[in-house]
């Protein structure tokens, strides 16, 4: 109705505890990188640092560290060491190896030098090495010590027994980590290489100290020592092998390119032997390796027969014919020759080029020749045929004529086929 006032519409402002869908984005995400933080540190690994004398073609996030032949983590960085003589890897050790970090734990790389008898190191060529974590116990540790080859066996590893063998003259570069087998079955570990020069009688050696492994030396029928002392159990065993004829030599696997190892096995007729007692080390007797003594006489007979082989001799002989051939071949007379060949080859192709367009009328000429001498000896014969008198001389005449036209069509037959015989004569044609 007229004078009312009409009511305005008021706006008003809720707020709401949700503060909108554009913030779902930035909360989704602090939401997922929560969870992966938290799964982080329950499921993490452990960094740790090995020491090693070289790299050997380590490289970052591609050497892969493995424990019983799983992967159980990476290399995420190589240094050079603070002393300048090492190199530091720092490896990212998954959760699932981090419960074996222990100062007895040990790292050693595979391929950092071939190896003949494990085809994992020939490959490592191509690849690069690997880093094998060898757990063992102790406390908590984060840095390490690594070597480049399997470490020699340790007490942490099980008990062990120490023997030591004394070879005549080299050891032919026998190292520490090699392998001590008996009948081809792995039982120990070569621990030291060394010299050894007696002042009282003036001999060199070289003693290579073993230990050996009882549990893998198969030993039954007797009771494991209750006091953990194998040696008494394994000196007897090897006391009654070695007069049997066990001794120990210097193999290779394969031969003359294989590692050096030490190898426990019967020796047919060997002479009698004890297990002799040295330094408070028991020592093994040894025999000469049978590969050396092969190689080296191979050896011996090659160089015999290449010293026998003519070889300076030859070498002069033919180093007196290259002289000659250069000689011969700087030779002014030589050179003349050559350049009167080519002059006359020259002159004689100029030459044909100039007869060629003769030869044609000449062969006609000869043809025509030839002819008009046929029809003179048929006009010779029709005339004189019935003249008894001429009868007697014209029939070699008549012969002579027609030889005559014959040759001179020969001949011209010839012409035809060879021009060249007017500059080079006839030439015998081959069968």
């Amino acid at each position: 109705m007229t004078g009312t006032r009409a009511r305005r519409t008021r706006a008003e402002v809720r707020r709401s505890a949700w503060p909108g869908w554009i913030w779902a984005v930035p909360i989704a995400a602090l939401g997922v990188a929560g969870w992966l933080g938290i799964r982080a540190l329950l499921h993490g690994g452990e960094t740790v640092t090995v020491t090693f004398a070289n790299a050997y073609g380590m490289k970052p996030d591609d050497t892969s560290v493995m424990l019983r032949g799983v992967k159980v983590g990476t290399v995420s960085s190589v240094a050079l060491a603070s002393d300048g003589q090492h190199i530091e890897a720092r490896l990212k050790i998954d959760s699932a190896g981090k419960k074996y970090l222990r100062s007895g734990t040990r790292f050693f790389l595979r391929g950092a030098q071939p190896d003949f008898s494990d085809l994992s190191s020939i490959k490592a060529l191509l690849s690069g090495p690997e880093i094998v974590m060898e757990p063992g116990s102790g406390k908590p540790a984060d840095r390490f010590d690594g070597g480049e080859r399997r470490p020699p066996l340790a007490p942490q590893h099980g008990p062990i027994v120490m023997y030591a063998v004394r070879f005549d003259g080299a050891v032919g570069g026998l190292e520490p980590g090699a392998a001590v087998e008996l009948r081809g079955f792995h039982v120990g570990t070569v621990t030291n290489v060394h010299l050894h020069y007696d002042a009282g009688t003036g001999t060199l050696s070289t003693p290579v100290q073993l230990a050996l492994d009882p549990s893998a030396l198969g030993i039954v029928g007797a009771p494991p020592p209750a006091n953990g002392n194998w040696r008494p159990l394994v000196d007897g065993m090897l006391n009654r092998l070695i007069a049997q004829g066990l001794r120990a030599r210097l193999t290779q696997d394969p031969a003359f390119v294989g590692p050096r190892k030490v190898s426990l096995d019967f020796v047919k007729d060997a002479p009698g032997a004890t297990l002799a007692a040295g330094d408070g080390t028991p020592v093994i007797p040894s025999v000469a390796s049978a590969d050396l003594d092969a190689m080296t006489s191979q050896a011996h007979d090659i160089i015999t027969k290449i010293d026998a082989l003519p070889i300076r001799e030859t070498g002069e002989q033919v180093r007196g014919i290259a002289a000659r051939i250069n000689a011969l071949s700087a030779s002014p007379q030589i050179k003349d020759s050559l350049a009167h060949i080519d002059s006359a080859v020259t002159q004689i192709d100029r030459t044909l080029q100039q007869v060629s367009p003769q030869i044609g009328p000449l062969v006609a000429l000869l043809r025509d020749t030839a002819s008009s001498a046929d029809q003179a000896v048929a006009s010779a014969n029709q005339t004189l045929g019935g003249d008894a008198t001429s009868q007697n001389d014209l029939p070699s005449a008549l012969r002579e004529l027609t030889d005559t036209a014959r040759s001179i069509r020969a001949l011209a037959d010839y012409l035809d086929r060879h021009p060249e015989a007017l500059v080079r004569g006839r030439q015998e044609d081959k069968p």
